[in-house]
């Protein structure tokens, strides 16, 4: 029988949404002790019905995670590498590699764990609302914001072995030939626009205007081939592909100072003006 804690944040009781536990230890993963009051925000958010005995599974599963201890017996290890490739190229800080740490989903099965996707409105930096050439360089290595990589166990174990990194490596590598260099990417926007782009025009009660529309293809269109440009040069070693590589020496960074991360949505500084993406 399966189990799926949800870790977006958000009460699983019907009220307004809101952000209890957002950033404790317990959705960060970190395993504390065996208490099972210790990860109440894990258990209280569950979406299915839970036992003692899930609850213990989970926890030492927890337990041997963040010890880095028996990996492959409690990490869906490929699924959860392909999670954090594209979770990482598209830039989502409103998330675990976040400075929050929420809005995702971590189902178990058996103890081993794998991480479902949920809450991207404000990917491709639209979360930092930052510099562009920042968000397009985002190293790959350190991928975390608000903390450092150490901090975040269902991450870390990926750098922590030259077996992990180099899997990682590998399948970001597969990203970049079967959904770039192949030319995908570019007939998959053009063929979404043209589906889109008819009721958008006729929108009467869009959040943004059809130019704006147009112009946030564009831009999105922009951000993505730069940001392959520079993980492909982050692969290849031509550029830093950590944080600290990068802060001594950004000569190499590609630059997108042309391109405004607003025009694909922004999140107005948590106020009000929300744009969706």
């Amino acid at each position: 029988m399966s189990n799926m804690p949800g870790m977006d944040g958000r009460p699983n009781n019907g009220d307004t949404p809101g952000f209890g536990g957002m950033g404790s230890s317990d959705v960060s993963l970190i395993y504390s002790d065996d208490e099972f009051d210790s990860y109440s925000n894990i258990f209280d958010s569950a979406k299915t019905a839970i036992t003692s005995k899930d609850k213990a599974r989970l926890i030492a599963s927890l337990k041997k995670l963040n010890a880095n201890e028996d990996i492959e017996d409690v990490v869906d290890v490929e699924q959860v590498i392909r999670y954090f490739v594209v979770h990482n190229f598209v830039d989502n800080f409103d998330s675990y590699t976040g400075s929050m740490i929420h809005n995702y989903y971590l189902y178990e099965k058996d103890g081993k764990l794998s991480m479902i996707p949920w809450d991207y409105n404000l990917a491709f930096g639209g979360f930092m609302s930052g510099d562009a050439t920042e968000m397009v360089n985002y190293p790959i290595d350190t991928p975390v914001s608000g903390g450092s990589v150490d901090s975040r166990p269902m991450l870390n174990w990926i750098f922590q072995s030259e077996e992990y990194t180099a899997l990682y490596h590998s399948i970001m590598q597969e990203l970049m030939d079967g959904f770039f260099a192949s030319g995908e990417f570019e007939t998959l926007i053009d063929e979404t626009y043209a589906l889109i782009a008819p009721y958008a025009r006729r929108d009467t009660n869009g959040f943004c205007t059809y130019a704006e529309f147009e112009q946030g293809v564009s831009t999105l269109r922009q951000f993505c081939l730069l940001r392959a440009e520079s993980i492909q040069g982050q692969l290849d070693g031509a550029i830093p592909s950590t944080a600290d590589g990068q802060s001594a020496d950004s000569s190499a960074l590609i630059d997108a100072s042309s391109v405004t991360l607003s025009d694909m949505g922004s999140f107005g500084g948590g106020g009000a003006s929300f744009r969706p993406q």
